[in-house]
């Protein structure tokens, strides 16, 4: 094979490479204006390579001499120039369309009428020789009537000819000039560019865009301009040189950046039509010269060899093939930015992320990055009438739109992506979409959790005019869901932080509660006390409590505030002090509880109140004077069995701030019990929903009467745990049993319980 039979092959494929690429981009998207420039770009470089194959195979041949030479073929050779003001156009769309391009919608074409003045002068002009100005190469008519002109001919002649010489020489500053504006161009539109994706892209095309061309103009301009003069070889391997950077760059950007959008399956055929023609004539030339070297070996010359050797390597073609397949996917198509690898990436957020925010923040880099979208912004669910507008993309600063406005009411009713000219009918209706008009909406995509509208995601235009393809769509309907399901996990999660948090803070509050309440259990001469206390929750609204009183006595109390958890709590810390500054005055009983009730009554709402028993017990006289503030009616249970309440008193605490409270007193004998307790004995329920009643309480009372305090607190609370099966219900239990020693004290086998 002849040295220029090679590099015409090389110029072919590498013109067919950049016709295959121009082919790709302008399929892709034959309506996108920088696809279409991109195309014609691609469409001009390829005939030079084309058109230089030719001249290199037809140049030599004597027999073919005149074709290469003749003027249709040598002035169709300039077509290829149209690639330099194409250049420059491609240039002024991508990545960003400049002021220029833009203003001048017809004015912007000028920069073609050089090349096409180029391509008519030398048409016109045709060859250097202008056979019709050279009268001795005329005959007939012609030579009879120009030859007394043949001098004047004869000049014009020359005089066209060093002119045509000029002009193909010094029109070469014209594309080196277009060279260096296409490449600021390139430049300005990079440092405008801000989505990083595209900067990767612009950033490749930069080196190779101006790399390939810079090296044809090392190779062909500067010395059609006197500059140097290089070897023949060299220009030839210059010129391959600049083929490939330029058609490198670009089916680089393409595979391994999308350029231009395109799609993953076209991404994906065009590498492997690369990598399996490489391949095939990998094999072709093994085949050929191993076959070649055997043949010499054996001194054979038969077809069998050669079938038997392709058959051979056959086999190990598919597994080869299959290889080379999995490194070019991994290393060629798998990147950051396809989109399988986002919606695994996002899927492993949604597991790991439960913040809100970040969550949001990782859906806009998607969008603003590898989906190519300029602007968005989120619009989430406030409640069942309004949904929150991030119009500048801060939660914080969101306006308040009605959810009656027809871009929610329709798509509630969608579960794909809405473009925006859908709701032109409803935007005299809507307060949303005027706005969203001016702002540039292109794309709504509803965010659904389960059957509602959680939220909605607005888009704007993709940047350099891509359209939005089926592949976005169907990223931005799985992200938009992933991410609703995100959010839901996010809410779930920072609720559940919310009650651990508060479970910490209510245990917290549960012991300075516990620490509140008596740590001992009195006892005196001829009485003990034992008490019990659970609250429902963490914190309770029970609440008992012992005084030392004066000449010996011993203040109880117990109280039951309305409510539970945290409020009543407080209102038990309330009460707990106010009682406790008051019993150290020498205030009677009624003075004291109308204090309480008074503050009480002026510190709290209307829905809170308590009720309270409060009692002198005189362990001396053996006397109980007390006051009930509408609690439930303490349970005195003599020792013959019979038994009392106590229930002289007034109004709960907290009702009337101007409340009247009476004393009484009841005289006890050795063996008596008192019970306090709280409602949240008599009214536990089992889990057939019956109480445990006052009835049941009094019978085990008088039945255990004789038994030491704590026995009978432990047996009360033992029936009662039995009684509701374990649970000691949702309401506050607390008691108190003050009980009066026997005169003959006796040996109580039980007491250790």
């Amino acid at each position: 094979m002849s040295v220029s039979i090679l590099i015409a092959v090389l110029y072919v494929i590498l013109g067919a490479v950049l016709f295959l690429l121009g082919a790709v981009i302008f399929r892709e998207n034959p309506r996108g204006r920088v696809n279409r420039i991109t195309g014609l770009m691609l469409f001009f470089a390829g005939l030079g390579p084309v058109f230089g194959a030719v001249g290199t195979v037809l140049g030599p041949e004597p027999t073919v001499r005149y074709l290469s030479s003749s003027p249709f073929y040598y002035n169709l050779f300039y077509f290829w120039e149209l690639f330099f003001p194409q250049l420059v156009f491609f240039a002024s769309v991508f990545p960003a369309a400049h002021s220029w391009f833009l203003r001048f919608r017809r004015l912007k074409y000028l920069i073609f009428v050089p090349h096409v003045f180029h391509i008519f002068w030398v048409s016109f002009l045709a060859r250097p020789e202008l056979d019709f100005l050279d009268p001795d190469k005329l005959t007939g008519v012609a030579q009879v009537i120009l030859a007394p002109l043949g001098y004047v001919l004869r000049l014009a002649s020359l005089f066209f000819s060093v002119l045509l010489e000029f002009h193909i020489k010094f029109f070469s500053i014209v594309n080196l000039a277009y060279i260096l504006i296409a490449f600021w161009l390139l430049l300005m539109g990079y440092r405008q560019v801000k989505n990083p994706r595209l900067r990767r892209q612009v950033r490749i095309l930069l080196w190779g865009i101006p790399g390939a061309v810079g090296t044809y103009a090392v190779a062909f301009i500067l010395p059609s301009l006197g500059v140097w003069q290089l070897p023949e070889a060299l220009r030839y391997a210059l010129a391959i040189t600049a083929l490939l950077f330029g058609a490198g760059s670009i089916a680089w950007s393409i595979i391994r950046h999308q350029f231009l959008d395109v799609k993953l399956i076209v991404r994906q055929s065009l590498v492997f039509s690369i990598s399996s023609a490489l391949l095939v004539a990998v094999y072709l030339l093994v085949i050929i010269q191993v076959s070649g070297l055997i043949k010499d070996a054996l001194e054979l010359d038969t077809p069998l060899v050669d079938i038997a050797f392709i058959v051979l390597l056959l086999v190990f073609f598919q597994p080869v093939k299959e290889q080379i397949d999995d490194v070019v996917t991994r290393f060629f198509l798998r990147d950051k930015a396809d989109y399988r690898t986002i919606i695994e990436q996002y899927s492993a957020d949604i597991a790991s992320v439960f913040e809100p925010g970040i969550l949001k923040r990782r859906m806009m880099e998607v969008v603003t990055g590898p989906v190519y979208v300029e602007r968005a912004f989120f619009a989430f669910r406030i409640d069942d009438e309004k949904y929150a507008v991030e119009w500048d993309g801060y939660a914080d600063r969101a306006e308040e739109v009605h959810a009656n406005d027809p871009v929610f009411h329709t798509l509630a009713r969608r579960d794909k992506p809405v473009f925006f000219d859908e709701f032109a009918e409803e935007e005299s209706a809507s307060e949303l979409l005027p706005r969203l008009k001016e702002w540039g909406c292109r794309l709504i995509v509803p965010i659904r959790e389960q059957e509602s509208l959680a939220g909605v995601l607005f888009l704007s235009e993709k940047v350099s005019g891509f359209r939005y393809r089926y592949e976005d769509i169907n990223l931005l309907s799985v992200l938009t869901n992933q991410l609703a399901a995100g959010m839901t996990n996010a809410r779930l999660y920072a609720e559940a932080l919310e009650k651990q948090k508060m479970e910490e803070e209510l245990n917290v509050a549960r012991q300075i509660q516990m620490q509140l309440l008596p740590q001992a259990d009195p006892a005196g001469p001829g009485y003990k006390v034992s008490s019990f206390a659970q609250p429902s929750r963490q914190v309770g609204g029970d609440y008992f409590d012992y005084f030392d009183r004066a000449e010996g006595r011993l203040g109880l109390v117990i109280g039951d505030i309305s409510g539970k958890g945290v409020p009543a709590a407080l209102l038990v810390s309330q009460l707990q002090a106010i009682l406790r500054a008051e019993v150290r005055t020498a205030k009677s009983l009624p003075e004291i509880i109308s204090a309480v009730n008074q503050i009480i009554t002026e510190s709290t709402t209307a829905e809170m109140f308590a009720t309270l028993f409060y009692a002198d017990w005189d362990p001396v006289a053996r006397q109980l004077n007390y006051v009930n503030a509408g609690h439930n009616y303490p349970i005195v249970v003599r020792q013959d069995g019979t038994s009392d309440t106590l229930r002289v008193g007034g109004l709960a605490l907290g009702v009337i701030a101007e409340a009247q409270f009476e004393q009484s007193r009841v005289q006890l004998v050795p063996g008596d019990l008192v019970l306090l307790y709280t409602d949240g004995l008599t009214e536990l329920n089992d889990p057939m929903g019956q109480e445990y009643g006052e009835e049941r309480l009094l019978r085990l009372l008088k039945e255990n009467r004789h038994l030491l305090a704590e026995t009978i607190k432990n047996k009360l609370v033992r029936d009662a745990t039995r009684f509701a099966l374990g649970e000691l219900g949702f309401d506050d239990l607390t008691l108190i049993v003050l009980k009066l020693d026997d005169e003959t004290p006796k040996t109580e086998g039980t007491a250790a319980e």
